[in-house]
């Protein structure tokens, strides 16, 4: 638990932090305490938005007691991290500080939940209660429908029920009509028959001689029938009403996120990328291959040759790799320069039966799974050897195999938004936070071209080659997609492929695709 307290005023001068997020201006700690969807965590991402940069964890601890707040253990920097433990958007540097991960989506939630961000739809001001006709005026079709629809009418008496419909009908009606009109509205009521219409006493409907029910305008009752019938009517005309004006309000809102998607992707298509694969992978690097995604070309740097490094990845805007970010600071670089995407694995074990044996979730099985590579990174022992040894010529081909190998990782991260693993019995896609705002997804682009009726390119089975991405894509109509499949007419043949064996599509003669 958490308690909101008198803090003292916080600098609005911006921050990278805040810049990142897209915030116009510094939160501060103690305004965000009171709302009681904040909880610990929360307070913690705020005290680093606030910082712009990272926290010991007792300086986060420090900061939000003086901004008031009380963890319920009594200990402020225990409570801090049972809230944290490992949780994105916070990551801990090589330093032992605490820091916001400015490129995980959670953070862009977090700054939303925590009120420092409106909402990207806004409810519309709720419709006042619209006022009744006079008992005067007659009763229209959809009153007589909101009032009788689905609804069990066997506490509403048939005299009014039938009154109800020659009102809004205005002209007399046999009783098998007014009975098919009411019949079609709901089927929770009583029969209108005519032996039962003779019985009625009061002079509001009557029978006449040609077997028609009329309706007496000048009866004493019909008002109190309208006032009984729109009291029914009310409450789903304004529901009506209210689903009306939130349609219309979506509309508005999906034809702007529309647009928002459309620039997102365009931003996010000039980005330029690269895949790094450093050895050793958390500690201070020997050797670097760089995989430029634009330009289709590798460098690998080794020993003296890092020094060039940086010049190289100022070119980039984004960086993707296992353990980048690490990497990064064993270079002496600052990581927050880029957009970050780390390709480990989004767990480290998996449960694998009811006596508690777990699988080790390592790089290499879950790229292999995923890509279909074999032998997607080198031997740990064999490379060291290759360093060592000066071996500089094996050394580049087998880092360059591995960052051909991260990136075909990286790719399928993209386009499915999930990784694989397959193991023995098990085949299970796991989440991955990889894609950026507007990047279109598997889904989208196969709904798409089924849309439009575009063919695409599909590359199924292992990863595409280095060289000819496309070489073994099949083209083919889509037909239908599901959850799980996806069926494909490929020349004269229906095919009926699991989505998670996509590795590559692109619809032909369109922009969406990977």
């Amino acid at each position: 638990m958490i308690r909101s307290g008198e803090g003292g005023d916080v600098s609005t001068t911006g921050n990278r932090y805040c810049e990142r997020a897209g915030l116009s201006s510094v939160p501060r700690v103690q305004d965000v305490l009171a709302r009681d969807e904040v909880n610990l965590f929360h307070a913690m991402v705020v005290a680093l938005l606030e910082r712009g940069g990272p926290m010991t964890v007792e300086q986060i601890a420090q900061r939000l007691t003086g901004a008031g707040a009380i963890a319920g253990s009594g200990d402020m920097v225990l409570s801090l991290k049972r809230a944290w433990h490992g949780r994105d958007p916070v990551y801990r540097d090589p330093d032992g500080r605490l820091g916001l991960n400015l490129s995980s989506s959670e953070l862009d939630r977090m700054v939303w939940r925590v009120g420092l961000r409106p909402p990207r739809v806004s409810a519309p001001e709720p419709l006042p209660a619209p006022a009744l006709p006079r008992d005067d005026v007659p009763l229209s079709e959809e009153e007589i429908t909101a009032a009788f629809r689905d609804r069990s009418l066997y506490g509403f008496s048939a005299h009014r029920q039938a009154a109800a419909v020659l009102d809004a009908r205005a002209r007399p009606m046999t009783v098998g009509e007014v009975e098919g009109v009411l019949a079609g509205m709901t089927r929770h009521r009583g029969q209108l028959a005519a032996d039962r219409v003779r019985s009625w006493r009061s002079p509001l409907v009557s029978l006449d001689e040609s077997g028609q029910l009329r309706l007496d305008r000048g009866a004493p009752d019909l008002g109190a029938m309208r006032q009984a019938v729109r009291k029914l009517a009310r409450p789903v005309l304004l529901q009506h009403a209210r689903q009306e004006q939130w349609a219309k309000v979506r509309g508005e809102q999906e034809t702007l996120l529309a647009e928002e998607r459309r620039l997102q992707a365009q931003q996010a298509a000039r980005l330029r990328r690269g895949v790094l694969r450093a050895v050793p992978e958390a500690e201070a690097p020997q050797a670097i291959s760089l995989l430029d995604v634009g330009t289709r070309s590798i460098r690998t740097f080794v020993g003296s040759e890092l020094a060039a490094v940086e010049g190289v990845l100022a070119d980039l805007d984004l960086l993707a790799g296992l353990y980048v970010r690490e990497t990064l600071h064993g270079l002496g670089l600052d990581p927050d320069r880029w957009r970050l995407v780390d390709l480990k694995p989004p767990q480290k074990s998996r449960r694998i039966n009811r006596l508690g044996r777990t699988l080790a979730i390592t790089p290499e099985l879950l790229i292999s799974s995923t890509t279909g590579i074999s032998r997607p990174l080198g031997e740990p022992v064999r490379v060291a050897q290759y360093l060592a040894g000066g071996e500089t010529g094996k050394l580049t081909r087998r880092l360059e195999s591995d960052v051909k190998a991260l990136h075909a990782f990286y790719r399928y991260g993209l386009l499915h938004h999930c990784v694989r693993l397959r193991w023995g019995f098990l085949d299970e896609m796991l989440p991955v936070d990889w894609a950026l705002p507007g990047e279109p997804h598997l889904h989208e682009i196969l709904e798409g071209a089924k849309a439009v009726g575009a063919p695409v390119d599909l590359v199924v089975g292992s990863a595409p080659g280095w060289a000819d991405p496309w070489s073994r894509a099949r083209r083919g109509a889509i037909l239908e997609v599901e959850p799980w499949q996806v069926t494909v007419r490929l020349d004269t043949e229906v095919w009926r492929f699991d989505r998670g064996d996509i590795q590559a599509v692109r619809v032909v003669g369109g922009a969406g695709g990977t």
